[in-house]
């Protein structure tokens, strides 16, 4: 008697167990689903070719909407793959908007211009996980002169 006990203990333990890894598992997918209803957008680039030097400045305008309507105060960050960003992080105002400065590296012999990836994501849509609504641009840096 004492082992069918012990038995059925260990089966509630897995189904309970189970149970727990479904929800968290239905959580993780409407997040993701969630997550795609956005849309991450850089609208504006002041320059797609900039020079490769630390002097320059390229403006970069983001816009994230939920269902085609603006997102106000949504957390946005930009992480490029080379150079620097003024700030790395920006809040959308009213029209879903948020302003981005990207300082390209100086180019040399030994870090030649070349392309560079801006990873852009919102981090304010997520609801139980963090998943990211995202988009990236490239921007084409050239040597100087």
């Amino acid at each position: 008697m004492g082992t069918q006990k012990s038995k059925r203990k260990i089966g509630v333990k897995y189904i309970i167990a189970a149970i727990i890894i479904v929800v968290f598992s239905a959580f993780y997918i409407f997040d993701v689903v969630w997550a795609k209803t956005y849309d991450v957008q850089a609208v504006y680039v002041s320059d797609k070719t900039p020079v490769a030097s630390n002097s320059e400045r390229v403006e970069i305008v983001v816009r994230v909407t939920h269902f085609g309507k603006p997102m106000a105060k949504h957390e946005i960050f930009v992480l490029p793959s080379a150079g620097s960003m003024l700030a790395y992080t920006a809040l959308t105002d009213e029209t879903g908007q948020a302003v981005f400065y990207y300082i390209p590296y100086t180019a040399s012999a030994f870090t030649p211009a070349s392309d560079v990836t801006l990873r852009i994501r919102d981090q304010s849509n997520s609801v139980f996980w963090e998943i990211n609504a995202n988009t990236e641009i490239v921007l084409r840096l050239r040597q100087q002169g």
